[in-house]
């Protein structure tokens, strides 16, 4: 009977780390200079919010479509966190609702077509969070190429995620 009821206090007690975890998705116009060349695209991602009320530790998993051929211009995977949040902040009028200006770090991984692996990292300085929204402007990454040992870079133009 105490196994059983430390087991059950164990579960209980996890029930809090559990409900802050959020799933969304996000949508982005992208153009980026790579060692490679240039291409402009749609990305697409699935973004998993350990912290959903902070979105510290977002895991982001995305694809860069394009209108033209190819069709797919490759694939990453990124971890990104705010530096920091401020509810009163010089951009309130741009807004209807209350919203937390918090820009963005990110780190993350990149595979392109033509076998290039690269590392990026970013910043999104107009990063503005809501209950279910995180709305991102005029977002610029670096990226280099460890396949060519070259850099390059890239900006995300307005970013729209919803979470659940």
């Amino acid at each position: 009977m105490k196994k059983l009821l430390i087991v059950l206090l164990i579960l209980l007690s996890s029930i809090p780390v559990f409900s802050s975890v959020s799933f969304g998705y996000s949508l982005a116009p992208v153009g980026a200079m790579t060692p490679t060349g240039n291409y402009g695209a749609l990305t697409i991602s699935a973004v998993f919010s350990p912290y959903k009320e902070t979105h510290i530790g977002d895991i982001e998993l995305s694809a860069d479509i394009s209108p033209v051929y190819p069709f797919f211009e490759g694939a990453r995977v990124k971890l990104s966190t705010p530096v920091f949040m401020l509810l009163d902040h010089p951009f309130e009028w741009a807004f209807s609702n209350p919203v937390i200006w918090s820009p963005l770090l990110s780190v993350g991984a990149e595979y392109r077509l033509m076998n290039e692996w690269s590392i990026t990292m970013g910043l999104s300085p107009f990063a503005f969070q809501s209950t279910h929204f995180i709305y991102e402007f005029l977002s610029p990454y670096a990226i280099y190429s460890i396949t060519s040992d070259k850099w390059g870079w890239g900006m995300y133009v307005v970013k729209f995620s919803y979470f659940f």
